[in-house]
């Protein structure tokens, strides 16, 4: 089973993103999840929104400011085999996080995802 984990959105200020996410949602709780000033917001009907802040103003979604969202992540027990399979895509990175391994890749339209080799919400996500 494929299930989606996360998406991140890419912002100047975390703190004051996450805060504003709460006011969007109405119900919901967020939580630092690193010392670079990473959060992870939880909504009532559990959509996770990684939210990081991008110093630098430069990044692929966003030519003008580097701000928005991006790199949608799913997971599932073996995802590498499931994703060798499908031709329409071109995994670019590997890292290993505690849980497993994560492969990001670029799909047909040249947009950037990442899947989770593993099956459980992770401590970055498991707020």
């Amino acid at each position: 089973m494929i299930k989606f984990d996360h998406i991140e959105v890419h912002v100047k200020d975390a703190h004051k993103y996450a805060i504003f996410l709460k006011k969007l949602f109405i119900v919901g709780r967020f939580k630092k999840i690193s010392e670079n000033n990473t959060y992870m917001f939880l909504s009532s009907d559990n959509i996770h929104i990684e939210i990081k802040e991008n110093k630098n103003h430069q990044n692929f979604f966003n030519i003008d400011n580097g701000i928005g969202f991006c790199l949608p992540c799913l997971r599932m027990k073996n995802a590498k085999n499931f994703l060798d399979d499908i031709s329409e895509i071109n995994i670019i990175k590997e890292i290993n996080n505690p849980d497993g391994s994560c492969y990001f890749f670029k799909d047909y339209e040249g947009i950037d995802w990442h899947f989770k080799d593993y099956d459980i919400q992770d401590i970055y996500v498991n707020i």
